[in-house]
């Protein structure tokens, strides 16, 4: 990328499917280098926000610009240049080889079924070594673990070559350790590539020890935006979640669980540990 990346802004965001509205009035903005965490429970909306953000599905009311530019005036084929969107759940039914399932996310850059560049297959090893998969550029996506798997859809994103990452519960069914590795590998790549970058997840405690901003939505609306100091309080979670939460910091080091109920209402004090 020659040019600096632009922001991402969503300005008056209202949107959802068919006669069902599910955001109401978001605004934000990512800025490159950053990875911003979407929190909410079930339904909050964080799903079609990203949906918006991506230009996948087009909002109700408010703009999203890409700098300075909507990004409803961009052709499909030069969006997915710019924001690489990966959704919940993607699987690929056919074994193709690692290297095969990257290569897709050159579709913006090819035509019909011509053969790949010199500039595709670059994107393509880089890309791979990226997210540390280039020793398996050859192996089936079928024989990967399930980290790894998703290490090769992030890796099919890169490939596009975008300004923005969009995800969408990146770490879902992952184990603690291949999930904090995948997140902190987003986060340099991040850094290092000045990519805007913004997920959803619902492990509050990853969100606060790998995000470097946070925006917690209710009910379709944006409850807190900001550090975790502000946006992971336990009152405020409580409060959205419906379920008595506690914030313990350690050593710097946060936790976000459940708090224990008593007759007197939820306690937040975490043994030997200053709480918020």
């Amino acid at each position: 990328m020659n040019e600096p990346t632009p922001p991402l802004s969503a300005l008056g965001l209202t949107g959802g499917y068919r006669k069902t509205e599910v955001l109401h009035d978001i605004s934000l903005t990512a800025t490159p280098g950053e990875v911003l965490g979407l929190l909410g429970p079930n339904g909050a909306g964080k799903t079609t926000l990203l949906r918006i953000l991506s230009g996948v599905h087009a909002p109700w009311s408010g703009r999203v610009l890409l700098g300075e530019r909507p990004l409803s005036s961009f052709a499909p084929r030069e969006r997915a240049k710019q924001i690489a969107f990966v959704p919940q759940g993607v699987t690929i039914p056919v074994p193709f080889t690692v290297a095969d399932v990257v290569a897709m996310g050159r579709l913006p850059y090819t035509s019909g079924w011509a053969r790949l560049s010199d500039d595709d297959e670059t994107a393509i090893a880089k890309a791979l070594d990226d997210v540390g998969l280039g020793a398996k550029a050859n192996t089936s996506i079928h024989d990967l673990s399930a980290g790894e798997q998703q290490r090769a859809l992030l890796a099919l994103a890169l490939a596009q070559q975008p300004r923005v990452l969009l995800l969408d519960e990146p770490t879902a069914h992952l184990d603690l350790h291949h999930a904090w590795n995948l997140m902190r590998l987003v986060g340099n790549l991040a850094r290092e590539q000045q990519l805007v970058v913004i997920l959803t997840t619902h492990d509050l405690t990853l969100a606060a020890e790998t995000c470097t901003r946070l925006a917690l939505l209710e009910k379709g609306r944006l409850a807190a935006e900001g550090s975790r100091e502000h946006v992971l309080r336990s009152d405020l979670l409580t409060q959205v979640y419906a379920h008595p939460l506690a914030v313990t910091i350690a050593d710097n080091r946060w936790w976000i669980h459940p708090a224990a109920v008593t007759s007197s209402g939820p306690d937040d004090h975490g043994p030997g540990a200053p709480t918020r």
